[in-house]
């Protein structure tokens, strides 16, 4: 029986209890599940650390209280997807692979190639891009509003005081420690996001100029010729193919 947690950050009481419904009617089958929720209202990666401190779960499912799970499915297929690869760390809905370094706002829906699909409540339809043609496929950067890991890496709240830039910070973090970031393959939305509180300014400019500086040799798109990402997990090579 595997184990699961779903943290979340929560400063509004109502809409983690509507996210906390959708869990609730999951298919758990084969798992034992826990709701961890942290409550602070100055740090997203301090509060995931808080979660993540708490529980001694193997997968953990870090999503915004605004964040629900429409398919009941949801927990078999990322057991089925961390088991097919070890490789891979972390799973999103939604994610690309090159960010330009000089786009404003800095976000994974900006990225020249991006995959997935959500289902966005407030503007009531699905945002759609690439559908991988396997089970997955890689990418740099998730979006934050759901995502789940096997392992445990901090998150870096050392740097980034905030609620900007976790989700692309965390996504090289993973790659960093030889964990791929993938995204599966949909063929209707497993999220759908609210996403009411949108950029706050000035501290999503502040925390941009700290992502850059930090990570800018990883903003890079890669030369002509190279179509494979590659690491080394536990001693062995994996090829993630372009």
């Amino acid at each position: 029986m595997e184990t699961v947690a779903f943290i979340s950050c929560v400063n509004d009481q109502s809409l983690f209890d509507a996210c906390c419904g959708y869990i609730h009617v999951l298919d758990k089958t084969g798992f034992q599940f826990e709701v961890v929720p942290v409550h602070n209202n100055y740090s997203l990666p301090a509060a995931y650390n808080e979660g993540m401190r708490k529980s001694r779960a193997k997968y953990k499912i870090y999503l915004h209280q605004d964040t629900f799970i429409l398919d009941v499915n949801f927990l078999h297929h990322i057991d089925n997807i961390f088991k097919i690869n070890p490789a891979i760390g972390m799973i999103g809905v939604m994610g690309g692979r090159y960010l330009r370094i000089d786009s404003n706002p800095m976000l994974v829906w900006d990225c020249q190639e991006s995959w997935g699909c959500i289902y966005h409540y407030g503007h009531h339809r699905i945002d759609r891009r690439i559908n991988p043609t396997g089970v997955y496929d890689w990418v740099n950067f998730i979006d934050g509003c759901i995502m789940v890991t096997q392992y445990d890496i901090p998150w870096r709240e050392d740097i980034l005081r905030g609620f900007h830039f976790y989700d692309l910070s965390q996504s090289v973090e993973f790659w960093k420690k030889g964990c791929a970031v993938v995204v599966p393959r949909q063929t209707t939305p497993w999220v759908a996001h609210l996403s009411a509180s949108g950029i706050t300014y000035p501290e999503y400019e502040k925390l941009r100029r700290v992502f850059v500086r930090e990570y800018i040799n990883y903003l890079v798109r890669p030369g002509p010729g190279e179509n494979t990402k590659s690491i080394v997990f536990n001693g062995k090579r994996y090829k993630f193919k372009v």
